[in-house]
């Protein structure tokens, strides 16, 4: 079976119903949680992918964390970096980002023309409906990466380093129930997201799964739709 190793920065981050979608596909996990005194890997090895979830910047376990990402980038282990592990996956490689007063809630991404050539992002929709949830963004990437999907008015929001790590600095994985457990959206933004959830369901389940057979091998040109 193909596994990944999973670093859970935050009890209330954890893989959600992706973790789903990827047994789904054939893929397993090791679950780190530095959050409850696991300590974070020099590196990935002895698995085939490897998934930093949200909620890791500004811990005590930083430094471990980017370097096991630089670490798996090196050794071109499939990556998928989640919300602040995306942002400290750009920063790693040269990238920044700033606070932000936006409103959390859902926001729709549209994809760059690189997005086409991506194993993962190639077959997906043109728009992806996400949901942003954080304090900071992306105002840089670094000048080695590829940007595969920005908001409307600019946001930094999917991007590929080297030729299988991504980021995505939004979210999808948390239903609606789990983002209303958090406090930090209002009434509005969480019937919004209730409104979409269908559509980031039928967006990223597929996404999530090519990523699993990615890391199980697969490099074949894929569909161009998602079906």
């Amino acid at each position: 079976m193909t596994t990944a190793l999973v670093i859970e920065n935050d009890p209330g981050q954890g893989l959600g119903r992706a973790g789903d979608w990827l047994a789904e596909a054939g893929m397993g996990f090791d679950v780190v949680r530095p959050h409850a005194g696991d300590p974070v890997p020099k590196s990935a090895g002895g698995h085939e992918g490897l998934i930093a979830l949200g909620g890791g910047r500004g811990e005590d376990w930083d430094e471990e964390l980017t370097g096991l990402l630089e670490c798996a980038v090196a050794d071109s282990t499939p990556v998928f970096a989640l919300g602040a592990s995306a942002r400290m996956l750009a920063a790693a490689f040269g990238g920044a980002s700033e606070p932000t007063d936006r409103a959390n809630g859902p926001r729709m991404l549209a994809k760059r023309d690189a997005a086409g050539f991506d194993l993962l992002f190639g077959p997906a929709p043109m728009t992806l409906d996400v949901i942003r949830r954080g304090e900071r963004e992306l105002t840089a990437l670094p000048e080695t990466a590829t940007l595969l999907a920005a908001s409307p008015y600019g946001s930094l929001e999917a991007f590929r380093i080297g030729e299988a790590a991504w980021g995505v600095q939004s979210h999808f994985e948390l239903a609606p129930d789990q983002l209303a457990a958090f406090g930090d959206f209002d009434d509005e933004a969480l019937d919004q997201a209730r409104g979409v959830d269908p559509h980031i369901v039928e967006t990223w389940r597929p996404i999530m799964q090519r990523f699993a057979r990615i890391a199980a091998g697969e490099r074949r040109e894929l569909p161009v739709l998602d079906a």
